[in-house]
């Protein structure tokens, strides 16, 4: 197999995991309607979203799209740090004692989920280098500000930093460690992530006696929509569980909702029915989503078309050729989906 056919067939792979993580994603939304109330149950959910999500951004990593193209998510951040404890159980090997304290309902916030990762495993790393025998890390989250600020504190009681490096620890490779200790993702790496959410990070040590990071985030904001349910959409979508899936989710939300299982379908329906938005996935048989969108064009309609792709970005002079108001990638992110459908129809 040469370097092209690669291309296409891990293309192709990503098309259909991303599909099969979708489904996920929307089985999730529907169990999350069912306004079920125990806390077990939520957390559960919300490892399985948190996990699902990592992975299809690893997946999109891997196939070449660049860290830009992935869309950020409502991510949970005490999901992450359980997960991150968790797998550093092993590493610490019964030495280091983590202690949690993790409010209870914490608002979520608005990233990458892998952004966040990386944030939260490089400053645990650092912890566990800093002690040299056994110790402890502590981790607490609290929201402050009437919800509106997320505070993340992780502290160690370690070597400790000296007081007159703390202008320097940010510093592009600046290490206290050995050049041989080549664990974690460096602090420089770290607080420029936490800057471009717009967070804050500080921190206090003292020698011989541990270090502790603090780090603010913003909440992310609850947006309140109000849906018309006047309003019908049409799906076209080949993958028949994914496609009932999203027909039953947004009937959830009181759209009036018509699915379709490929382009020809759908042109045939357009032809007859009025529909206010169309969305339309990019791979599908007999007629693919972009070439059922150029006939739609074709014959001067102006319809809303959002279009999904699961497997890469469409070239944007095409998208802005085909007058497409959003392109929407797979797996999607639900909330964005609703507040896009909502933006496009008001």
């Amino acid at each position: 197999m040469n370097s092209e056919e690669k291309d296409l067939s891990l293309k192709h792979l990503a098309h259909d995991l991303n599909n099969i993580f979708t489904r996920i994603f929307a089985s999730i939304e529907l169990l999350k309607l069912k306004n079920r109330t125990d806390e077990n149950y939520a957390s559960l959910l919300n490892n399985i979203e948190s996990g699902a999500y990592l992975a299809s951004e690893i997946i999109n990593t891997t196939i070449g799209k660049s860290s830009a193209s992935i869309q950020n998510r409502r991510i949970n951040i005490n999901t992450i740090i359980q997960d991150v404890v968790n797998s550093y159980q092993g590493y610490a090997n019964g030495k280091i004692n983590f202690s949690l304290s993790l409010q209870p309902n914490l608002k979520l916030i608005n990233a990458k989920y892998v952004d966040i990762s990386r944030i939260v495993m490089n400053l645990i790393t650092n912890a566990l280098e800093s002690i040299e025998n056994a110790g402890n890390v502590s981790i607490k989250t609290f929201i402050l500000n009437n919800d509106q600020l997320i505070k993340i504190i992780i502290a160690d009681d370690g070597v400790g930093i000296d007081e007159n490096l703390y202008n320097l620890i940010f510093a592009e490779g600046f290490s206290t460690k050995p050049h041989t200790n080549k664990s974690g993702y460096g602090l420089s790496i770290v607080k420029s992530l936490v800057e471009l959410y717009k967070g804050t990070i500080d921190v206090q040590s003292s020698k011989q006696k541990g270090t502790q990071f603090t780090l603010t985030f913003p909440a992310a904001v609850t947006s309140k929509v109000t849906i018309d349910s006047s309003k019908t959409v049409l799906i076209a979508e080949d993958e028949n569980t994914l496609r009932y899936l999203l027909t039953e989710l947004l009937q959830s939300y009181n759209y009036k909702v018509v699915s379709v299982s490929n382009g020809k379908e759908a042109l045939e329906l357009f032809a007859t029915n009025r529909f206010d938005v169309l969305i339309i996935d990019k791979i599908m048989p007999q007629l693919d989503g972009i070439e059922c969108i150029k006939q739609i064009r074709k014959q001067n309609y102006n319809i809303p078309i959002i279009l999904a792709s699961g497997s890469s970005t469409a070239d944007s002079s095409l998208i802005n050729a085909l007058n497409i108001s959003y392109v929407l990638n797979k797996p999607y992110n639900f909330d964005e989906m609703i507040s896009v459908i909502e933006d496009i129809l008001t």
